[in-house]
């Protein structure tokens, strides 16, 4: 009896070691940190510089211009890709919405924006509120809460509203500065999504959160499934900058609520060109934070991949067009009137 637990013993103890070994050996030679691919890289140099704020990593230039694929960006005096601020009419409400390239304006001329069609919506049924426009090209809500803290209570809005999206919740950005160059590139994807091949559940969960070799096996059996079969797609993904995003969530709403300045979001989704979807989960996990935290929200998956999946609404997978972005509008619209004016239209 003894020399058989002896037994199981050291082959229990063989096999944690090997996983060891194994685990070692992927940390040593896998990082998780692959740079993009062809447009994921963001020319920098005309519109953008590095920031003092080591938080920021990188922000636009203050009064800066440039004209890209025919289309002009012209940044205001407060380092923003929106008009010149100004002081605050009598009885004028006012938004601030803070987000990343849907909110700059991804390869739109700054009038087709959602948050400036929204402002010429407003006008348009007689209201009077003025709307900024605060996004800044891959930032995520880590940098989204630096921005914030740093610009936002000297405007003393109405509300912030941030705008959000799947990959704020990935781990992302980098900077790529060639030697003896002053400009630089930004390198806003830099992590692979890991997708849940193993049945998701909470042990695989803690697995991908502390395990290298766990996520390894996971892309690699992805992988191979991927190329037996074309249309694979995996029904769930873990994002490696999750818990950090909603951390950062958390302190955007603790700092404005210090400052007496409500909240609410807007997810936009990415586009389903597959049958999963594969951030259905992180919308629903998302959903529930925010009703946890009693923000009010708005997701646009129903109108941008249910509602109006057939019509041109979109720019790329992530990026809606003028016309998407006149959805997004629409729905704002319907969705800011009662908590500004505490009446429905």
């Amino acid at each position: 009896m003894n020399k058989t637990i002896i037994r199981i013993s050291v082959i229990f103890l063989s096999i944690i070691i090997t996983f060891l070994l194994l685990e070692l050996g992927v940390r040593l030679v896998y990082k998780f940190r692959f740079e993009p691919k062809g447009s994921a890289f963001i020319s920098a140099s005309r519109i953008y510089r590095l920031s003092n704020d080591k938080h920021l990593l990188y922000e636009l230039i203050p009064k800066s211009k440039a004209r890209i694929k025919g289309i002009a960006y012209e940044v205001n005096a407060f380092g923003f890709r929106d008009k010149k601020y100004r002081e605050r009419k009598v009885h004028e409400k006012r938004i601030i919405f803070v987000g990343d390239s849907l909110t700059f304006g991804w390869d739109l001329p700054l009038n087709d924006t959602f948050h400036k069609q929204l402002e010429t919506l407003m006008a348009i049924k007689g209201y009077s509120v003025d709307v900024f426009g605060m996004g800044v090209v891959g930032y995520n809500t880590v940098q989204e809460y630096f921005l914030i803290n740093n610009n936002v209570a000297r405007f003393s809005p109405d509300m912030v509203i941030l705008q959000i999206c799947p990959n704020d919740f990935e781990r992302k950005l980098s900077i790529k500065i060639p030697p003896g160059d002053k400009n630089f590139t930004l390198i806003p994807y830099h992590d692979f999504l890991i997708p849940y091949v193993f049945k998701k559940g909470s042990f695989s969960q803690f697995l991908m959160r502390h395990s290298f070799l766990f996520r390894f096996l996971n892309l690699k059996i992805s992988w191979q499934k991927k190329k037996r079969n074309k249309n694979y797609s995996p029904t769930d993904v873990f994002l490696l900058g999750e818990e950090k995003s909603i951390l950062f969530l958390k302190r955007i709403k603790k700092y404005l609520d210090k400052k007496g300045i409500p909240l609410s979001v807007i997810m936009f989704p990415f586009r389903q060109t597959e049958e999963n979807y594969v951030y259905s989960s992180l919308h629903e996990r998302v959903h529930e934070l925010l009703e946890e935290m009693d923000i009010p929200y708005i997701d646009l998956f129903e109108e941008f991949n249910r509602k109006f999946k057939d019509m041109d609404i979109w720019v790329d997978r992530l990026h809606p067009n003028a016309r998407g972005n006149d959805v997004a509008a629409q729905k704002l619209y319907e969705f800011l009137t009662p908590l500004l004016f505490n009446r429905i239209e």
